[in-house]
């Protein structure tokens, strides 16, 4: 993955290619509005947050999973915990990778308890080493994904190779 500049808060922020990403609903362990603290104006906002086991994504509209505003890789981060007392906003909690923390506010305070101890728990399965036969099956599963994306694109290319030539044809 490479970093690159994002256009609007000049700020470093991973590639992960998250623009094309379709995410199952079997991956999904927990999702729901919440505020998000933007990185920039600091000003709290609605979004869509959806967690899984290794990322923790935010979205503008509710089960629409393309183009998240915030994608955060949990194998990176190092606490999940309330910040009632750092934001002065009830039920709030903050998620911290190397990067940043990103602080969101639940609805409630049992909400929030559900939503830290969710991100814990998958924090911890992220970087909880895997035995052999489970680390076969995950490379099996992404060689399963990059074969249906590698198809994917081949035919996107090949329709649009299609359309060229017949679109050419017509005005010779």
């Amino acid at each position: 993955r490479r970093c690159r500049r994002c256009r609007r808060c000049r700020r470093r922020r991973i590639d992960s290619g998250a623009s094309a990403m379709s995410l199952s609903q079997s991956e999904i362990r927990k999702e729901g509005w919440i505020s998000k603290e933007s990185a920039v104006l600091r000003q709290f906002r609605k979004r869509w947050l959806v967690l899984t086991p290794d990322r923790l994504y935010s979205f503008k509209k509710e089960r629409v999973y393309s183009d998240p505003t915030e994608d955060v890789d949990l194998r990176q981060c190092g606490t999940v915990k309330s910040a009632d007392d750092i934001t002065n906003r009830p039920f709030s909690f903050t998620v911290q990778v190397p990067e940043r923390n990103f602080f969101f506010i639940a609805e409630s305070d049992n909400d929030r308890n559900e939503w830290v101890a969710a991100i814990g728990r998958a924090t911890t399965e992220s970087r909880r080493v895997r035995s052999y036969s489970e680390e076969v099956e995950y490379q099996e599963q992404q060689a399963l994904i990059a074969k249906r994306k590698a198809a994917q694109a081949r035919q996107q290319q090949e329709e649009t190779e299609t359309e060229t030539r017949s679109g050419g044809a017509r005005y010779s």
